[in-house]
């Protein structure tokens, strides 16, 4: 759930950055869904309508663990889906893998052309796109593979999203998802690495800080966000991550998203059975 979460997020802000990451050339404009297969109740991980004319459907699945049925599965719902709709449109399977080794390399079957099947390597993918600014510099942290090379990196991936020609909300959504993506490749970093990594104005040098500090190292990042990532972050707990779970699990579910400080003050058990009631409720989807 967690790295669904990040892709939704991002291709509902820029769905053209898939086709980018991919290496496509869509002939149109297209918007991002989130649709159902209603006979098996599974939910693509994205759907791709373009929306100025005539133009391939593509489904997205985005692959973080091995499962040797991956290719059948998604055939599988792609048929149903066209078996409930009225669309004549041809499609594009794109099934992104976060790593290589969750790919089982089984593919026995194939697309009639024009229709496509297209399996990319998120890491690979990222490499060919460069490092110009742009919407996919969230996903950045997953072409590394070493920590070292975190420090200086998040520093131009935070410049280089402020730079964008967005409305300031997206750009603080698209900040608060490289954050949260840097923790999901390099889930073993310590405190005092991560605090390194991000170095910026020392928290206990402002009012702001302070206020960080009490609330937690996790929801620091989010609130850090939130009053400029320049504040900085420092320390924390483990409610503020619970905190950024629970408000990305809400905006899956296309729930009204609770304010950060109203669940900030909950106790960290209460918060812990409403991430995991979420959670259960977006696996139900899966």
């Amino acid at each position: 759930m967690k790295t669904d979460a990040l892709f939704y997020e991002l291709f509902k802000i820029a769905p053209k950055s898939l086709f980018e990451l991919v290496g496509l050339k869509p002939q149109g404009a297209y918007v991002f869904e989130s649709i159902t297969a209603k006979t098996t109740e599974k939910r693509f991980d994205g759907f791709f309508r373009r929306t100025d004319g005539p133009g391939p459907n593509v489904f997205l699945e985005v692959q973080g663990w091995y499962d040797p049925k991956i290719y059948w599965r998604t055939f599988r719902e792609i048929c149903t889906w066209y078996e409930q709709s009225d669309s004549t449109e041809i499609f594009m399977a794109v099934i992104l893998f976060t790593d290589r080794k969750h790919d089982p390399e089984n593919r026995s079957l194939s697309c009639i052309r024009p229709n496509r099947m297209i399996r990319a390597y998120l890491g690979e993918c990222l490499k060919k796109t460069g490092d110009r600014p742009g919407a996919l510099t969230v996903l950045m942290p997953f072409a590394l593979s070493d920590k070292k090379e975190l420090r200086n990196a998040v520093r131009k991936w935070k410049t280089d999203i402020f730079s964008l020609n967005l409305p300031e909300y997206q750009m603080k959504i698209l900040a608060e998802l490289l954050v949260y993506a840097v923790l999901q490749k390099f889930p073993e970093l310590t405190r005092k690495e991560i605090e390194a990594m991000l170095e910026l104005t020392p928290l206990d040098k402002t009012v702001a800080g302070q206020e960080l500090i009490q609330i937690g190292f996790r929801q620091g990042i989010e609130q850090g966000i939130e009053q400029g990532i320049e504040q900085g972050i420092e320390q924390g707990t483990d409610k503020g991550e619970l905190v950024g779970e629970i408000r990305l699990a809400q905006r899956m579910l296309k729930r009204p998203v609770s304010p950060k400080q109203e669940l900030a003050e909950k106790p960290v058990e209460e918060l812990r059975e409403i991430f995991q009631q979420l959670e259960t409720e977006l696996d139900d989807l899966s």
